[in-house]
């Protein structure tokens, strides 16, 4: 039995929660530093999905964030 269509679209799959993780890891990262900026708990909560817990949780885990 030929698996082709099945193995490509698995790929895909794996890309995209790839892509997925990545981009929630980015949008974290923003909220943390526009936290760290002095933005307002409330917007940033609104804009990122996240909840004031988990972005006060975030903000305390992470490092320093690279400037670019």
């Amino acid at each position: 039995m030929e698996l082709v269509s099945l193995e490509l679209a698995v790929n895909r799959l794996r890309d995209a929660r790839e892509a997925l993780d990545a981009a929630r890891a980015d949008a974290e990262l923003e909220a943390v530093a526009a936290l760290r900026k002095g933005g307002a708990v409330d917007a940033i909560c609104e804009l990122s999905g996240l909840n004031p817990h988990d972005l006060v949780r975030l903000e305390k885990m992470t490092g320093p964030i690279p400037t670019t």
